[in-house]
């Protein structure tokens, strides 16, 4: 039927000419040292999240704790 396909990767890519390089330096797949940093720093930050969300949940329950010991001397107080 005459129409052109646009493939989705040619409206990403400049087209000018001035810089295309650049712009495919900062757009190539990471080389494989890269590679690993990335997934060393991932799983860096995904075991701190974890022990923070731990510490957090562990804070949470020693708060909801002193909470019942607090209601429950009051209770006996009052």
């Amino acid at each position: 039927m005459g129409e052109d396909i646009i493939d989705p990767d040619d409206e990403a890519v400049p087209g000018t000419g001035v810089n295309d390089h650049a712009w495919e330096r900062e757009h190539r797949h990471p080389t494989p040292e890269q590679a690993r940093s990335i997934g060393y720093r991932r799983r860096d930050a995904e075991a701190k999240l974890e022990q923070h969300q731990q510490e957090a949940r562990e804070k949470a329950e020693h708060a909801e704790e002193q909470d019942a010991r607090d209601k429950d001397t009051k209770e006996e107080g009052g």
